[in-house]
């Protein structure tokens, strides 16, 4: 019996503690005035009035069967012609019409004036003579570990200048497992062929990790 009221006492208790929390809160903001003293501003639109069903357009009908597909028949069939009967008594004019004569101005008619003759067709160039065939690549010794050109692969790449021609040349080196190398010896070769009298432009260079040695070949 005692527990019963000694709960009572504190929900009581508890309650009042509650209500006048609030009331303090709300006598601090009243006294501490500014934004968080006002009211609650009402939500958009509280004010407008409701909208006038009268003013919704009535639904519309449904279309009739098939017109769907009559109006995408016509739109891939394209302008269709006209009907017989549209076109009975239209005939086309005979003869031109006359050219008025206005003093001091020379008008003739286009359609029967004088057109000069048309200029001949220029002749057509004859076939180009098809290009040689690539020569096949010649190979190109370099020390193991090396960038440095021996004298008698100099020699063996002058006699590549010699049958040159107009061709391009394409050079590639081969690292024997390092790229650095690889590059490094096909300028190298691209150096020689820049000593013999190639032109920069003229010359291709690939370069390939795997591989040993290098390689000059002509190309049309």
């Amino acid at each position: 019996m005692f527990g019963r009221r000694f709960a009572a006492s504190w929900l009581i208790l508890a309650a009042t503690s509650l209500g006048g929390c609030s009331q303090s809160v709300g006598l601090y903001h009243e006294v501490e005035g500014g934004a968080i003293a006002q009211n609650r501003q009402p939500p958009p639109g509280a004010k407008l009035p409701y909208p006038n069903r009268a003013d919704v357009p009535a639904p519309q009908a449904p279309a009739a069967p098939g017109a769907q597909t009559a109006i995408a028949a016509q739109a891939h069939g394209g302008v269709s012609a006209p009907a017989p009967g549209a076109l009975a008594g239209l005939s086309l004019p005979a003869a031109p019409p006359p050219v008025p004569n206005v003093p001091g101005i020379s008008l003739s008619n286009p359609v029967t004036a004088s057109r000069p003759a048309p200029a001949p067709a220029p002749a057509a160039p004859a076939p180009a003579a098809p290009a040689p065939p690539n020569r096949p690549p010649v190979s190109i010794a370099f020390r193991p570990g090396s960038a440095l050109l021996p004298y008698s692969q100099a020699g063996v790449i002058q006699g590549v200048v010699a049958q040159r021609g107009t061709a391009h040349l394409r050079v590639c080196g081969f690292g024997e497992g390092s790229m650095t190398l690889a590059l490094a010896r096909a300028r190298r070769l691209a150096d020689q062929l820049t000593a013999d009298g190639v032109a920069g432009r003229d010359i291709d260079i690939n370069a390939f990790a795997a591989g040993s040695g290098g390689f000059v070949q002509l190309v049309y």
